[in-house]
């Protein structure tokens, strides 16, 4: 066995890195620098977690004639279709108390060819309001349920019969005297407009609340689905979360697992209480505070005890799992409520935070855990909600995140004079943009593990910007510099791209040595590195 050496920028993982293994198999694929898994050592790196640019257009609101008396709903679906954008998006329509459903829930349709200008098309599929003048697709009967937005997908089994290439997975909601009951059921499709129930039940989850996350993975050559929890102690208090499932057929699902949740540094952050010692109640050996009640807020009720709630000040909303590159990347919909009377949580507010994982299940947080999506300022129309769409859409050298955005909080609640606003608009991420490897103006490397490649020639995602630059040295598994590939021999890389080509001496073939174990140690300073891929 080889001596481990590792420096002291990443000690918290170098026991993990002592023990070699074979060299990783990565042909021709591309790798993203969101863990360690391809940094064995390094000196002066720094793994960064990367914020989308929201452009705060307001791509889609409700303004077709039909939509005069509804608002959107959070759980809605894009997919990039042969260049068609299409969207699934979820409406909401008629008088409702917070904590009920409205008369209608559902979902409808519109499609794009740039991305931004959306058709919302008449489809006659549906009756709403004694008409099917509308683009509304789903429930098929609005008489004998409600459904809360759902997951269409384009189904990836390769044995997946054509008339149900489409599905949804969503929440359902009986009315009174319908034959088939929720609390979440499968849809199906050709064409992904037009819909049949699938009226076996679905098995196996335990809750499916929110928007879930679904999609065929060839890794387990299954179905793979993340379902939003509620896990709550004896007296009431709880915290969201997800868990992962597995299943054959989207109906009978098994293999959970509790994969997204709160952890110690989200109860960490939580604001210490603000207690007014003039206002203690005791009972008994209880000390009952009440907490000062927060700026422009109705005064506390005498009498009324405020108490803190004993979990994180955060629950996971909802999952919003995609698999990207050969990993997987959360978007979670992040709900803060550290404080409150009863019910009434303060601040209510959502935004979207990054995880990532390599299998599925074991997810990490990277980076200094900034939102990856922000809330917009004050008297914005995404002031206070954000709700991504499960996964991106590719344009270019750009990844569009669509998000749904409102000024109402979880409590429906807005700013004091404001009207109520909701609208799904789109954020920027350039290509592989959620983590990097990051070194800083007085440089560092970092060392791949034993690699083997096919391809003739390496390129790098790097952001080196005008004052950075990279060096790639190629060395044997041994350690030993591979002549011709050595520091000495690197071309300086500057610029951004995402898609550097290396080169040593003016050269990029690296085809003498496909399939033999390799190590990458990559010299930057100033720049962040994406991924690398060997073509």
């Amino acid at each position: 066995m080889r001596p481990c050496r590792m420096r002291s920028a990443l000690p918290f993982f170098a026991g993990a890195l002592c023990a070699f293994s074979q060299a990783i198999d990565v042909a021709d694929r591309k790798q993203l620098l969101i863990d360690y898994k391809f940094i064995e050592s390094a000196e002066g790196i720094h793994l960064t977690a990367h914020q989308a640019r929201s452009t705060r257009e307001r791509i889609l609101v409700p303004d077709a004639p039909w939509e005069s008396e509804t608002s959107l709903g959070s759980y809605s679906t894009v997919i990039d279709e042969g260049g068609k954008v299409r969207m699934w998006y979820h409406v909401m329509a008629g008088a409702y108390k917070p904590g009920t459903n409205p008369p209608f829930l559902g979902v409808a349709y519109a499609e794009s060819e740039d991305g931004i200008r959306f058709r919302k098309p008449v489809l006659g599929l549906v009756e709403f309001n004694g008409s099917r003048e509308n683009n509304l697709v789903l429930p098929v009967d609005p008489n004998l349920a409600v459904i809360g937005g759902g997951t269409v997908q384009r189904d990836g089994n390769p044995d997946c019969p054509p008339d149900r290439r489409y599905k949804s997975w969503t929440k359902y909601y009986s009315k009174p005297g319908a034959p088939i009951k929720g609390p979440h059921r499968v849809w199906y499709s050709a064409d992904g407009l037009r819909w049949k129930l699938e009226e076996r039940p679905v098995t196996g989850l335990r809750a499916a609340d929110t928007q879930p996350s679904w999609f065929w993975d060839p890794r387990v050559k299954r179905y793979v689905g993340y379902s939003r929890e509620w896990v709550r102690e004896k007296d009431g208090f709880g915290a969201r979360m997800a868990s992962y499932n597995e299943s054959d057929n989207m109906l009978n699902w098994d293999s959970a697992y509790m994969a997204l949740f709160p952890d110690e540094r989200d109860l960490a952050s939580a604001p210490a209480p603000m207690v007014d010692m003039t206002r203690i109640r005791v009972q008994g050996e209880n000390v009952m505070p009440q907490r000062r009640a927060r700026a422009g807020a109705d005064a506390v009720a005498e009498g009324e005890d405020q108490v803190l709630t004993p979990t994180a000040p955060v629950d996971f909303y909802g999952p919003g799992v995609f698999p990207y590159e050969g990993a997987y990347i959360a978007g979670i919909s992040m709900f803060y409520h550290w404080s409150g009377v009863r019910h009434e949580a303060w601040p209510s507010t959502s935004d979207v935070h990054l995880a990532v994982s390599r299998d599925g299940r074991h997810f990490t947080r990277p980076g200094a855990r900034e939102a990856f999506l922000r809330t917009g300022p004050d008297g914005s129309f995404d002031s206070k909600w954000l709700w991504m769409f499960p996964q991106p859409v590719r344009r270019g050298d750009e990844l569009w995140i669509y998000y749904l955005g409102s000024n109402r909080d979880h409590a429906d609640r807005v700013e004091a004079g404001a009207q109520k606003q909701t609208a799904i608009s789109r954020a920027i991420l350039r290509l592989d943009g959620f983590v990097s490897a990051r070194a800083d103006y007085e440089g560092g490397w970092i060392m791949t593990p034993p690699l083997r490649f096919r391809g003739s020639k390496l390129e790098l995602n790097l952001d080196a910007g005008a004052g950075g630059s990279a060096r790639v040295e190629i060395i044997e598994e041994s350690g030993k510099p591979i002549p011709g590939f050595t520091l000495f021999d690197a071309d300086e890389l500057n610029g951004d791209s995402v898609r550097k080509t290396v080169t040593w001496s003016g050269k990029s073939d690296v085809s003498a040595l496909s399939g033999k174990p390799v190590r990458l140690r990559i010299k930057m300073r100033a720049a962040h590195l994406y991924a690398f891929q060997f073509r």
